[in-house]
């Protein structure tokens, strides 16, 4: 959870974990997943996954550095704290790598899409499955799909506070 939503991953990756670079691959059932949570969810992507798909809904945001960046229809953000002054209720990650990764430690749940292949580049976050417990499952010839509970009782999340030095003393600071 970060802010007190829960955070949601929606991925779909190769049979080694690696992301598929421009997101150059795609299964129809992970399409119509993202269609259905675009329509009633709050979804977050990267510009670039943005720019490469064109996903926009009611309740989609657009995370980017550059402030002067803005779409028709979606919501711009430049800093993922400030995601929940702007919607409320669970938070749909759609990718890419930049936020899956800034996200990793925060993350609830897993809509896990596994192609049969071997051709992903980009090697997706780690997961440490003794914290997951499976929820759904789907097997098809060419993918699989799972959906990943983290564990109450799993690795304790992190805060945005266990990235930053809190213990500083300003005193130790040499006067000018």
């Amino acid at each position: 959870m970060l802010h007190g939503q829960k955070i949601i991953y929606v991925a779909l990756v190769d049979q080694n974990m690696r992301m598929f670079e421009n997101m150059s691959t795609r299964i129809w059932e992970h399409e119509k997943m993202i269609k259905r949570f675009l329509k009633d969810e709050v979804c977050l992507m990267g510009r670039l996954t943005f720019d490469l798909t064109r996903w926009r809904g009611p309740k989609s945001w657009v995370i980017t550095r550059d402030l002067e960046w803005k779409r028709y229809k979606v919501g711009t953000i430049h800093n993922i704290d400030d995601l929940h002054l702007h919607s409320e209720g669970d938070v749909y990650v759609l990718g890419g790598k930049s936020l899956f990764y800034a996200l990793e430690s925060f993350v609830d749940e897993v809509h896990l899409f596994v192609l049969n292949s071997d051709e992903g580049l980009i090697p997706w976050i780690r997961m440490n499955m003794e914290d997951w417990r499976p929820g759904e499952y789907t097997s098809k010839a060419m993918w699989s799909y799972c959906h990943l509970i983290r564990e109450k009782n799993s690795t304790p999340h992190k805060t945005l506070a266990d990235y930053f030095d809190f213990d500083f003393d300003f005193d130790d600071l040499d006067e000018f």
